[in-house]
């Protein structure tokens, strides 16, 4: 098959793209030598008065680890159920509350909680908020007083218990290195739990989650760009979670992101790129860290053209080096008998992928698939 200078120049152009993508991936979910000892590091100071909100949809909450967590210290729980009654022996721990209906899924309880606290005339300095399966990893809620003085807050979290099976080890491994991708861009994203926002910015500037499929990224384009708020990244691991219990689940919360960040992309794309507070690195981020969730339309294209006769066969090697790179990268903490199964699940991703981008396009709000985790 003759390959003309047109194809070669395509190829040419999806190689330097596809590369420096790659580049990008190695870059952000780098971590120093000394990375345990930077995750595991206290820091204490003043007290403060914190109130942790745990949004959970027909799932327990182990209340007794978060007690031991706060003991002696001004907690407060809230458990913002959406659904079912699995937290009434919880009534003594938490103020339980729950909703006639799940409007806003996660963001519209969430927001509910805040409302709440407003009309109660009570203040705090922090509100956290972790998801439900979460507990958390360090000792004591003493050893982030430290660390709370910025606006909004990203700590570290792990996921994937327990570490028995290649799925355990799989979500294990991405959300490690996902949180030193976070903290190494410089325009970083909330990522669902173990978040703090300073209280005045609930109370007397009335932030509120915007009610998407993936509040944690919708709230980030929107304090980035419409309230001009900064989002820290502590590279601290204050809570971990569980695995999806089986890959049915993990493959729905896979789809559930890619559709919600393309989306809330899509919403926010040219505020982003037309805001100039947010500088050329901050952008390029915006844009790699979107693409991250359209890889399977780069691998359905290849494959459409090369059944079409085109000579776009080049396009093929750099779409395998990049998905390399990326994916292998976030392997990089399992097991070495999982890697080969797990490379090839990536491309399987890649089809889910083109679903959720569909979806994100057409849908203009879609509907949130609760992940049921291991117990």
């Amino acid at each position: 098959m003759t390959i003309t200078s047109l194809e070669v120049a395509i190829s040419a152009i999806a190689t330097f793209l596809l590369t420096i993508e790659g580049v990008w991936i190695l870059y952000t979910t780098r971590e120093p030598k000394n990375a345990r000892e930077i995750m595991t590091k206290p820091a204490y100071g003043p007290k403060k008065k914190i109130c942790v909100i745990l949004p959970t949809y027909n799932e327990h909450i182990n209340m007794d680890k978060w007690l031991e967590w706060s003991k002696g210290e001004n907690v407060k729980y809230i458990i913002a159920e959406d659904g079912g009654s699995k937290n009434v022996d919880n009534k003594n721990k938490a103020v339980v509350m729950r909703r006639s209906d799940r409007t806003g899924f996660k963001a519209g309880a969430v927001d509910k909680v805040f409302d709440y606290l407003v009309s109660q005339k009570e203040n705090f300095d922090y509100v956290m908020i972790f998801d439900s399966d979460h507990v958390p990893y360090n000792n004591s809620v003493k050893e982030i007083y430290g660390y709370l003085n910025k606006e909004i807050i990203q700590f570290f979290w792990l996921d994937g218990l327990p570490l028995a099976t290649m799925l355990n080890w799989v979500t294990f491994s991405s959300r490690y290195y996902s949180n030193w991708n976070v903290y190494n861009r410089t325009l970083p994203n909330l990522t669902g739990s173990s978040i703090a926002i300073r209280y005045d910015l609930i109370k007397e500037d009335n932030l509120r989650f915007p009610h998407t499929i993936t509040e944690d990224y919708a709230l980030t384009l929107y304090t980035v760009h419409i309230r001009k708020l900064k989002i820290t990244v502590i590279p601290f691991i204050l809570s971990i979670g569980s695995s999806p219990r089986d890959f049915k689940g993990y493959f729905k919360q896979q789809v559930r992101w890619a559709e919600g960040t393309i989306r809330d992309g899509r919403i926010y794309f040219w505020k982003v790129m037309e805001d100039n507070s947010i500088n050329i690195w901050g952008k390029l981020d915006f844009l790699f860290h979107m693409n991250l969730y359209v890889q399977g339309l780069w691998m359905l294209g290849t494959i459409v053209l090369l059944f079409a006769g085109l000579g776009f066969g080049l396009v093929l090697v750099p779409l395998l080096i990049f998905q390399a790179i990326a994916y292998m990268k976030t392997l990089g903490k399992m097991p070495r008998r999982y890697l080969i199964q797990c490379f090839l699940m990536n491309y399987i991703m890649g089809v889910v992928q083109v679903y959720a981008l569909i979806r994100a396009i057409a849908v203009d709000r879609g509907t949130f698939q609760v992940t049921e985790k291991v117990k």
